[in-house]
C-alpha cells in the first residue's frame, strides 16, 4: 500500500503521522509525508528572496522532520517527504491526481460553536480534512487527536478496537481488501455492523399491548415473524463479511443494530470504546451534501474517534 499523509505541523497531522505509521509495514508499504505551505510571505522590501527562500525551506524541513519522528523506529530512513506551496487542499488532491496512492491520512482540525454538528456548519466551517474526504477518488484516513483517542502499537497492552460499519453491499469487498493489508496489532479487537429500520417508528402505546382482536393479533405476530427474518438475515450477511475480515474479527458478534444509522453507529463508538471507524461513502454533489448530509459524514462530523471512509 503506498499512503500520503498531510502535514500541517499542527498535533492532529503529527498524530496523523503516528496512527497510519503503524497501521502500515515499512517492509512491505510505502509512506509519504506532504507538507504544503500556504501562501505566505514576510511582507517586507528589506528582505532578500533568497533568505525568504531559506526562511520557507526551514519551516518545511522542521515540520515534515518533527512527522517523521512521530514514525515507529522502522520508518526511519525509509519514509519519503516533499513539499509544495500553495493550497493545501487543492496541492493535496493534485497530487493524487497526478500520483498513485492506496490511501490519504489527514489530521482532523475540528470546530467548534454552536453550528459545528449541523450540516450549514460544516459547509461554512469546513476544513482540509473535509475537502479532502469530499473530493478525493480514494480512501481517506482522517485521524483525530482528541482526549483518550490511542495509537495502534504492537503488542500494546491496551485493546485497539475497529468498528466496520456496513450499509450495503457496494463497499464491504474494499473495505475487506483495504484492512487486510494494514498490519493491526496482536491487541486488536473488531466488531461489524450494520442499521435496519425497527419494527415499530415508537414505542408502542399502551392500548396497543392489550388484548387485541385475534385477526389483529395474527397480523402483529406476522409483522414480527417478518421483522425477525429480516434481523436474522442482517446477522447472517454480517457473518459473511466478517469472514473476510483480519482475525481479530472472528471472536465478536455481529451487531444488528435498529434505528437510524448515523446514530446508532455513534453509539456503539462510544459503547465499544471504539480507536477506528470504518464507512463507506458515495459521491454525491456539494448541494446535495449540504442540504440532506449523509450518515458517513454525520459520523465524521460527531465520531470520538479516527475515520476510514472507503470509495
Amino acid at each position: 500500500m503506498k499512503a500520503l499523509v498531510g502535514i500541517d505541523g499542527s498535533a492532529n497531522s503529527l498524530a496523523a503521522a503516528a496512527f497510519v505509521g503503524r497501521l502500515l509495514s515499512p517492509e512491505r508499504d510505502e509512506l509519504e509525508l506532504l507538507f504544503v505551505l500556504p501562501p505566505w510571505s514576510f511582507n517586507s522590501e528589506r528582505l532578500e528572496e533568497s533568505i525568504e527562500r531559506r526562511a520557507k525551506a526551514a519551516v518545511s524541513r522542521t515540520l515534515l522532520e518533527a512527522a517523521a519522528s512521530q514514525l515507529p523506529q522502522g520508518w526511519r530512513g525509509r519514509v519519503s517527504c516533499s513539499e509544495k506551496e500553495g493550497q493545501p487542499s487543492e496541492q493535496i488532491l493534485g497530487l493524487l491526481e497526478t500520483q498513485r496512492f492506496d490511501l490519504v491520512v489527514v489530521g482532523n482540525l475540528g470546530t467548534g460553536g454552536a453550528l459545528a454538528n449541523s450540516a450549514l456548519g460544516e459547509f461554512v466551517l469546513g476544513s482540509v480534512s473535509r475537502a479532502i474526504v469530499y473530493s478525493a477518488t480514494i480512501p481517506v484516513l482522517v485521524v483525530k487527536n482528541g482526549e483518550g483517542n490511542s495509537t495502534p502499537a504492537a503488542g500494546a497492552a491496551k485493546p485497539f478496537h475497529i468498528l466496520a460499519a456496513y450499509g450495503d453491499d457496494h463497499f464491504a469487498a474494499r473495505t475487506s481488501a483495504l484492512l487486510n493489508q494494514f498490519t493491526l496489532p496482536d491487541s486488536c479487537r473488531g466488531w461489524v455492523m450494520t442499521a435496519i429500520q425497527p419494527m415499530h417508528a415508537t414505542h408502542l402505546p399502551r392500548w396497543a399491548t392489550l388484548e387485541r382482536d385475534p385477526d389483529v393479533a395474527a397480523m402483529a405476530a406476522a409483522w414480527e415473524a417478518e421483522h425477525q427474518q429480516c434481523v436474522q438475515q442482517a446477522s447472517k450477511e454480517l457473518a459473511a463479511r466478517r469472514g473476510a475480515l483480519p482475525a481479530c474479527f472472528a471472536a465478536q458478534n455481529p451487531i444488528v443494530a435498529e434505528g437510524r444509522p448515523a446514530e446508532q453507529i455513534l453509539a456503539q463508538l462510544s459503547e465499544k470504546h471504539i480507536e477506528l471507524a470504518i464507512l463507506g461513502a458515495r459521491s454525491h454533489g456539494p448541494i446535495k451534501r449540504m442540504l440532506l448530509g449523509s450518515v458517513s459524514s454525520q459520523v465524521l462530523r460527531q465520531a470520538p474517534c479516527s475515520m476510514l471512509i472507503v470509495r
